[in-house]
């Protein structure tokens, strides 16, 4: 009798520890239409609150009607929707979707400073790897294309690079570094001073060292990178 009370009292603690792992229920067509209507009738009210209180009620729906709503929100609403449907986005953790939604929205909101910081944090937050490859080309894309004056979105790739644990996102930003290397007199030499900036902290954050300049990076992650896994776990 005494040995089952204490298989059962095991059996017992052990439940919230089974519960915890069970993944979250993947959302229906009729969750997603809820969430949608609740939107598109805020739309026909003509409620600005209304629209952000359903686009943030959509957190918790990664359904792919859900996903392509935001998406058009991004390029198509007011820039307080936009931002909102980012940070919704944001929350989406690992979704692939979400990420995208992001990424083909970052071109659109090129000249909207706040909704184009929101989409990079956005896409920090959700981690996923397809967006190391968007945020370098990014920033590849608008290097040296302006003499000293900061470029739209730039810094605030790099340092989603810096919010992307994997270890193609430390190499992003190494390789980064070496292309902003200003040789001679390079009228973009601030600018560029303030991009290696943001990749030495982005680095930093990222494997929770500060090794210092360009030279001793390279050093280091030739030294270390044997060290992590693809999502910078230690071996």
């Amino acid at each position: 009798m005494q040995r089952f009370s204490t298989i059962a009292l095991a059996c017992l603690i052990a439940l919230p520890t089974f519960a915890q792992d069970v993944p979250p229920a993947k959302p229906t067509d009729a969750d997603a239409k809820i969430k949608t209507d609740a939107y598109n009738q805020a739309v026909k009210d003509k409620s600005d609150e209304g629209k952000k209180a359903a686009i943030d009620a959509m957190s918790d729906c990664p359904h792919a009607n859900v996903l392509n709503l935001l998406a058009r929100i991004l390029v198509g609403d007011t820039d307080e929707c936009r931002t909102a449907a980012a940070k919704t986005l944001g929350r989406m953790k690992g979704e692939l979707g979400a990420a995208k939604a992001l990424h083909g929205a970052l071109k659109a909101n090129e000249e909207r400073s706040s909704v184009l910081t929101a989409c990079f944090t956005a896409i920090g937050d959700i981690n996923h790897p397809s967006s190391v490859a968007v945020c370098e080309d990014w920033v590849n894309h608008r290097l040296g294309s302006r003499d000293g004056e900061d470029l739209p979105g730039v810094n605030q790739a790099v340092d989603a690079l810096g919010a992307l644990k994997w270890k193609s996102s430390v190499e992003a930003l190494i390789d980064l570094w070496h292309k902003n290397r200003v040789v001679g007199r390079d009228p973009a030499s601030k600018f560029r001073e303030k991009v290696r900036k943001h990749c030495s902290q982005a680095l930093s954050r990222l494997v929770g060292e500060k090794v210092g300049n360009q030279d001793a990076w390279d050093d280091w992650w030739k030294d270390n990178k044997g060290k992590f896994n693809d999502d910078l776990t230690s071996k």
